[in-house]
Parts: C-alpha cells; structure tokens; sequence
C-alpha cells in the first residue's frame, strides 16, 4: 500500500474541513479528489504530506506511520503544486540541477538524476532550452521533474 488515510480529521477553530476521510492508493492507482470548495480536497492532500496537522486518524505512506517517520517519508515524497513552479530564466537543465541541490544532490549523482528526469518527461531533447518558449504541457512535465530528484537510498544525499 503506497498511501492509506484512516478517519482523518481536521478543524480549523470552529470550521470542520475534513471530517472522517478515509482512502487507499495502491501501487499503480491514480486517486483524482474532486468536490466543491471548502470540500477538503487541500487540506487532506496537506495533512498527507506534512504540511498541515491532522486533529485525528492516521496517515500512512509506503506502509509507514507519517507521525513516527515524517522526516523519512518526506525525503521520499515529491510535490507538484498546482501551479508552475520552475523559472522561466533558467534552461530546463538548469532548473533541474537547481531543484536537485536543494534536495542535497551534488556531483556526478546530480548529473545523472537530472539526465533520468529529463528522460522520463520526455525533454532530454530541450534541455538547453528556456522554459518560457515551452508550450504548457512541457512546463508541467519539466515541473514534475522538479518535484523529487529520485535518490535510490538516502545515501544519495549524502554521497
């Protein structure tokens, strides 16, 4: 199981904004959250990782309880907001290798998870180009690249 979420709740004072949310995403699966505003949508996804805490129930990710083991599970998770989140001044390879610093990558680990995240969006052939000459669809896929330089062991960052 990837992610399971147990009678998750959250209140902001006197508002309830997730109320007894449970969900399972399994290896595979792809899980849409749809609803109206205010339907608790964010503030479930913020609660899964880490970036709101959940007032009840239980949150785990890759079989793991994010209360005991929030700061490896982090390391593992990468995020794409919902809005572009690249610069448009850098080439799509300086973008990655900025996003892969930051996560502690460096040298010729750096180089080479680059590379794989431009392989697999598919814009190895642009990576000297300028995101702001990218048509939409490519910003999203340079940003997905961004979101997580996929360390095989938490000695990649350290290396």
């Amino acid at each position: 199981m990837l992610v399971e979420v147990k009678n998750l709740v959250k209140r902001y004072k006197d508002v309830l904004a997730v109320d007894n949310v449970s969900l399972s995403i399994e290896e595979g699966e792809i899980l849409g959250l749809l609803g109206p505003n205010g339907a608790g949508k964010t503030t479930t996804i913020n609660a899964m990782i880490g970036l709101t805490r959940p007032d009840s129930g239980e949150i785990l990710i890759f079989s793991k309880n994010f209360k005991e083991h929030e700061l490896e599970i982090k390391r593992d998770l990468g995020v794409v907001p919902q809005d572009i989140a690249i610069f448009e001044d850098l080439t799509a390879y300086e973008n990655l290798s900025y996003f892969g610093k930051l996560y502690g990558l460096k040298g010729a680990l750096l180089k080479e998870r680059v590379e794989e995240a431009l392989e697999f969006t598919g814009l190895l052939d642009k990576q000297k180009q300028y995101p702001k000459k990218f048509s939409n669809g490519m910003k999203r896929r340079l940003n997905i690249a961004c979101a997580r330089p996929s360390p095989s062991s938490e000695a990649d960052y350290h290396g």
